[in-house]
């Protein structure tokens, strides 16, 4: 049938082509590849900077990474990246000094914990300054990705305003074709659209010193309290032998504190130990194990 169709057709003069598909050319970028012209200008060359929720897809421009989830997570698309210090820990209880880190980028991390603002009193404690990116009510609408968070946030003059969702917001979110579009191979008009407003689908923040944050908890939910530190047991230690060079042990031991934030750690044995002995972060690879999360 086929080729008596482009018989008829040939004897009019047409032919038929077969047409190549277009790839999608956002398919293998990172956050990064946007986030760069909107932080570049704020860090100096000599800056030491932090990534926290680094996943698969770390800054290029951080020193050391923070990941709460170092094993396999449905907040990540791939195998977390360890060619750097990796800093197993919380958002909302990071063991370093005060301002021990001139920048640090947070991106598509507080929408996801328990108190964004414990969130916010690290991040203003650990660093000079930041870059924060949380996705936007309308976006987890499109992508259907608010089932995975807690909170729809909202930038408004240099302030973060975080609301709790509904159960039947998260519910809403559960799926969208428009992911789909998103994540498939062949090129579609709205990946370009989605792509080019960025900053539209995502609420971010460029902080200096402090952070201006507000909470919107439901039906007068209370915050729930910080569960006190744990040392990591060793049988959820990877075995493998730490793999830091001289430049990052120092970096990080001019940094690392207990987990109150108050007490330096010192570099024994494979381990990050404070000067009781008691509090001891032990070194697998270029993790360093603070803590886990249940």
């Amino acid at each position: 049938m086929k080729k008596y169709l482009k018989y008829l057709l040939s004897k009019i003069g047409y032919s038929i082509h077969k047409r190549n598909k277009i790839s999608n050319p956002y398919i293998n970028l990172s956050s990064w590849d946007y986030q760069k012209t909107l932080v570049e200008n704020h860090i100096k060359n000599t800056d030491i900077v932090l990534d926290i929720g680094s996943g698969n897809f770390p800054s290029p421009r951080a020193n050391i990474l923070v990941e709460a989830f170092p094993d396999e997570s449905i907040h990540r698309s791939g195998n977390l990246v360890e060619d750097r210090p990796v800093v197993i820990c919380s958002v909302e209880r990071m063991p370093f000094l005060q301002k021990s880190f001139d920048f640090s980028i947070c991106s598509h991390v507080l929408e996801h914990i328990e108190s964004p603002l414990r969130a916010k009193s690290e991040l203003s404690r650990i660093s000079m300054g930041g870059y924060i990116e949380v996705p936007s009510y309308g976006k987890d609408i499109l992508v259907g990705t608010g089932n995975m968070h807690r909170w729809q946030v909202v930038e408004f003059e240099k302030i973060l305003y975080f609301f709790e969702y509904s159960q039947r917001q998260t519910e809403a979110h559960t799926h969208s074709p428009m992911m789909d579009i998103w994540m498939s191979q062949d090129y579609h008009p709205w990946q370009d659209f989605f792509w080019d407003r960025q900053d539209l689908f995502n609420a971010i923040l460029i902080w200096k010193n402090n952070i201006e944050l507000v909470e919107h908890r439901r039906y007068g939910n209370k915050e729930n309290p910080l569960i006190d530190w744990k040392p990591v047991p060793e049988n959820r230690l990877p075995v493998i032998s730490c793999q830091l060079n001289k430049k990052e042990i120092e970096m990080l031991q001019s940094r690392l504190s207990t987990p109150d934030g108050l007490r330096p750690m010192n570099f024994v044995n494979d381990s990050f130990i404070d000067e009781t002995g008691i509090i001891v972060y032990p070194v697998r690879g270029k993790r360093v194990y603070c803590e886990l999360i249940e």
